[in-house]
């Protein structure tokens, strides 16, 4: 199931562009124009994110986080505003607010903060601690994210349970990364991150030859950014690669 994303703004238009961006980016998105139609859209139907402004009409973002969560204490909510008080941003954050960002809103900020749902990505990495490392930061940001350490522990935990994505380096002790980069983009349908710390200059031919919607090259060290960025290029929220 998507993620499920309930917009809140009196500014018609603002609710409707981000709701359209949002579910480009494969949420399932619902809107609301008060703090009073989100209170009854919520009453009826739960969602995984909130997303509201603060000044607003009668029922203001912060005073709307306050009997959301009443409702539901699982979901997270997050503000936008223009401009506000530091003693409202205080009570926003004391409220239980996961972030409040300021508008106009930037989508690559937002969607940092937006939970990805069940993507389950398997990072293939022998070098310990840095595969620990990619885990730990994946699963911060909402991804299900589990590591092997060589060619044949991925093979086998592909073949019990088969991830949405792959994060891979290039070169592993017991087989060709490259090559198992391809039989999961071609035979597979996975979609893969490959990574090397290595001066690879067959980079581009490799990625050349990989299915361009279904692959992505890191140079390491890269930021954990870019590796997001990569992920979610390839792999929608509550999107299945199978």
């Amino acid at each position: 199931m998507n993620q499920r994303v309930l917009v809140v703004d009196d500014n018609h238009d603002l609710a409707e562009n981000l709701a359209e961006l949002l579910e480009d980016e494969g949420y399932e998105v619902a809107t609301a124009y008060s703090g009073e139609d989100a209170l009854e859209i919520a009453s009826d139907r739960s969602f995984d994110t909130v997303l509201a402004d603060i000044r607003m009409p009668g029922m203001n973002g912060v005073e709307l986080v306050k009997r959301l969560s009443e409702l539901n204490p699982e979901t997270t909510y997050l503000l936008m505003t223009a401009y506000s008080s530091d003693a409202v941003l205080g009570e926003a954050m004391r409220a239980g607010v996961r972030a409040i960002l300021p508008k106009p809103i930037d989508l690559s900020m937002l969607l940092k903060r937006l939970p990805h749902g069940a993507v389950d990505v398997l990072v293939i990495e022998d070098e310990v601690q840095l595969g620990e490392l990619l885990v730990e930061a994946l699963g911060r940001r909402g991804y299900r994210a589990r590591v092997a350490h060589s060619c044949g522990d991925a093979i086998e935990q592909i073949e019990h349970n088969a991830p949405d994505a792959v994060v891979l380096d290039v070169f592993l002790p017991d087989g060709n990364g490259a090559e198992l980069a391809r039989e999961l983009c071609l035979d597979k349908g996975i979609p893969v991150v490959l990574m090397t710390g290595f001066d690879f200059s067959g980079g581009a031919e490799l990625v050349q030859s990989l299915p361009s919607k279904s692959s992505r090259f890191l140079a390491k060290p890269f930021h954990t950014d870019a590796l997001l960025d990569a992920l979610r290029s390839l792999v929608k929220p509550g999107e299945s690669a199978q």
